[in-house]
């Protein structure tokens, strides 16, 4: 995700304790979600520069000056760093998720989530179990970018 993933996933989850294996498991639907709907839908304005007004007496007060709010993958698309085959991954991948159906899932899952019980006070949990779960992203996504995949454009 473009953002700090803390500050995103805060406002989704918040700080509440999450310790058994089926909220670990729940966490990462959750996650894929949030990811493609926060870096294809939601637009973001970055700020630009910062002008330091004075102020007579006063400490300056500073002044933001933002672009134009794009995506994430908006963003992207100008930068020109991504292969264009996974480009095009992430533009079908946007083309064919519906936002509103996306938003609404993810608030379901996040019900869902806070609707499980708790961790049992003395009795443990082997979370080893949910590391090698698969994502669902498609794989010219999800593959990782490298410094020779970017020389090599």
């Amino acid at each position: 995700m473009e953002q700090r993933n803390a500050s995103l996933v805060r406002t989704y989850i918040g700080y509440d304790r999450l310790d058994t294996v089926e909220q670990t498991i729940l966490l990462n639907p959750i996650y894929e979600k949030l990811w493609v709907y926060h870096n294809l839908f939601q637009p973001v304005r970055r700020t630009r520069e910062k002008i330091l007004l004075p102020s007579d007496g006063q400490t300056p007060r500073v002044k933001r000056v933002y672009d134009q709010a794009r995506t994430p993958l908006e963003r992207l698309e100008a930068s020109e760093v991504v292969d264009p085959h996974r480009m095009e991954a992430l533009r079908r991948l946007r083309d064919e998720a519906n936002p509103l159906h996306l938003r609404e899932e993810i608030y379901d899952l996040i019900d869902h989530l806070f609707s499980l019980p708790g961790a049992t006070p003395g009795i443990t949990e082997d979370v080893h179990k949910t590391l090698n779960l698969p994502f669902h992203l498609p794989e010219e996504v999800l593959s990782p970018v490298t410094l020779d995949s970017l020389r090599n454009r």
